[in-house]
């Protein structure tokens, strides 16, 4: 009961998408003593979708007149040989003389022998090489469905290839899909499988919430060329002093040492909005306490200095005329008991004036 109702979910999720052809396929005829050249743009690379060598038809290399042998039409299908020479190059030359081609043929002599080569340029494509999971980043790379039918150890129960693919965390990963040779009337079955179990049918361009994703490739053909690129923000990485929390396109940065928070939004692959610091509020209070001992210290040097500056003017002062200095011996009411010296630091140092000692003597503190 479970395996029918698991086959009707994916019915229903998968969609059938026809596809129109995405390349322009070239098809070169390299008749007797001619060489096949194909060359792809810059960047590009040749994926050889059908190779024949034979007297396969009426052609600018058989004359219409061999149709009346009735031995047109055989031809030995080469495909295998020709990709193995010149897929995944940007340019390929064969010779229609070359060992390897004339060793295919099974048609009778004496009709003339061509190649039938179709190919298309494509942009280049990963090697698929073991069987984990493919890296994806922020470059737009490329797989061949061929390629991945190739890699045996990708075949599930139902003989359909699943292929993971995994970007970092909190990245998103956008798929395309383009046919790149087959018949137009056949119906493509490909979905991806998301972390959380949700299948999608993969599309012409679609983008998924998740980081990491299941590719499920169900026919062989027609081949697919299938491009995966990563996009979104990477995690921000937390501000000094702050802490990060991200929900999907959004973050949250908070302080330690305070309620101040701001939000910003991812767009595109940058971080949009208010930006802010946060500060430690034992570097405050030490930078506070710095500032309070240097305002003390400022105080105590501008008092020092206001002192030795009055003392300095009172020097000044009593040194100066009309006043002299004269220090007291025995009564200070006596004027004629006080001696003339000079100030060398005694408190009991008196100015007297020159001319009169009467009632203008000062002391200096």
């Amino acid at each position: 009961m479970d395996y029918y109702l698991n086959l009707c979910y994916i019915l229903l999720c998968v969609v059938i998408i026809p596809y129109t052809q995405a390349f322009q396929e070239t098809t070169v005829q390299t008749c007797d003593d001619e060489v096949f050249q194909a060359r792809c743009p810059f960047s590009q690379e040749l994926f050889i979708s059908q190779a024949k060598y034979g007297h396969i038809e009426v052609s600018r290399c058989v004359d219409g007149i061999f149709e009346t042998f009735g031995s047109l039409g055989c031809y030995a299908n080469v495909t295998d040989l020709v990709s193995s020479w010149c897929n995944k190059k940007n340019k390929c030359e064969i010779d229609i003389e070359d060992p390897g081609v004339v060793s295919t043929k099974s048609c009778k002599n004496g009709l003339p022998m061509y190649l039938d080569i179709s190919y298309v340029c494509v942009p280049g494509t990963v090697a698929v090489q073991s069987c984990e999971a493919i890296a994806v980043n922020r470059q737009l790379k490329y797989l061949l469905s061929s390629d991945i039918w190739n890699n045996h150890c990708f075949y599930d129960l139902e003989q359909n290839v699943n292929v993971e693919l995994s970007a970092e965390s909190n990245l998103k990963i956008r798929m395309t899909m383009q046919q790149v040779s087959g018949h137009n009337d056949i119906a493509v079955e490909t979905y991806v499988t998301q972390s959380n179990g949700q299948k999608v049918a993969l599309g012409e361009s679609i983008q998924f919430e998740s980081d990491q994703v299941t590719l499920t490739l169900t026919n062989k053909h027609p081949i697919q060329l299938i491009g995966f690129q990563a996009v979104g923000c990477d995690d921000m990485a937390a501000p000094v002093h702050a802490w990060v929390s991200r929900e999907g396109d959004m973050v949250t940065v908070g302080c330690y040492h305070s309620e101040y928070e701001w939000k910003m939004s991812c767009v595109g692959s940058k971080w949009i909005g208010p930006r802010s610091n946060c500060t430690d509020k034992q570097q405050d209070i030490l930078f506070a306490l710095i500032i309070g001992i240097t305002v003390l210290l400022c105080a105590i040097v501008i008092t020092i200095g206001y002192v030795c500056l009055k003392r300095s003017k009172y020097t000044y002062e009593a040194k100066s005329a009309p006043y002299e200095m004269a220090s007291m011996m025995s009564d200070p009411s006596n004027t004629h008991t006080w001696q003339k010296a000079k100030l060398q630091g005694n408190n009991d140092t008196l100015i007297l004036p020159v001319n009169s000692l009467q009632g203008q003597t000062l002391q200096l503190r």
